[in-house]
């Protein structure tokens, strides 16, 4: 049961209404703000995060990404393309300044959600459910009290993020093929109408490590 909630959850978040060709989405740069983010939380973060624009120039997400990741060399699947990422590592926050929905209905709440990375097992069930199986999910920032490093097993992740949809189903935003080199953010539409934030991230080696959101878009088939 668990492993299909994560299929119908393998979902690309929309806002309110329907995906039309043509739409330029924008980029800015916004710093943190918001009071109710903790301390320690804060401290790991960079504070200066990036705001996705709609055609409408209304601000859909902000994204905030880590300021270091610690790699423990232990990928979370062979098939990965993140290697360096462990399943129910913190990789930062995105906040949704109004309500949304994704491709099935979903609702996503207005609120800060933390971002932690997961895998789509490959069992069979979930063959072909997206290009590659490197995911994330979205967690309300004030339901998330596990360490930034903690290692979450699928079922952990899955029930955390229920709490952001408010449904069985758990809220996942897609990651694409990351880049081979980058060196500041780009908002950039792929061959399928995604809106893809590439941003370079930071091991504590000062190794650059690339993580591609797919912020907006909907899912094919």
């Amino acid at each position: 049961m668990i492993l299909r909630l994560i299929t119908y959850g393998l979902i690309l978040l929309l806002c309110q209404g329907e995906t039309a060709l043509g739409q330029e989405f924008s980029l800015e740069k916004v710093d943190i703000q918001d009071t109710s983010i903790g301390k320690t939380l804060k401290s790991i973060l960079n504070p200066h995060g990036f705001r996705i624009l709609n055609e409408q120039g209304q601000p859909w997400c902000d994204v905030w990404g880590r300021q270091e990741i610690t790699s423990t060399q232990e990928p979370a699947s062979p098939d990965a393309q993140y290697p360096s990422f462990h399943s129910g590592l913190l990789l930062g926050l995105m906040r949704f300044p109004a309500d949304g929905s994704d491709y099935r209905g979903l609702p996503i709440k207005k609120g800060m959600y933390t971002m932690r990375y997961g895998v789509i097992p490959q069992d069979g069930n979930h063959i072909g459910a997206s290009p590659i199986v490197d995911f994330m999910l979205l967690i309300p920032m004030n339901e998330d009290g596990h360490p930034p490093d903690a290692h979450l097993p699928s079922e952990d992740l899955v029930e955390l993020s229920r709490k952001a949809s408010g449904t069985n189903h758990p809220t996942v935003i897609n990651l694409a093929f990351p880049l081979d080199s980058l060196d500041k953010a780009i908002l950039e539409e792929d061959d399928f109408h995604h809106w893809v934030l590439s941003l370079p991230l930071y091991q504590k080696s000062d190794t650059k490590l690339i993580l591609s959101i797919i912020v907006y878009g909907q899912a094919s088939g």
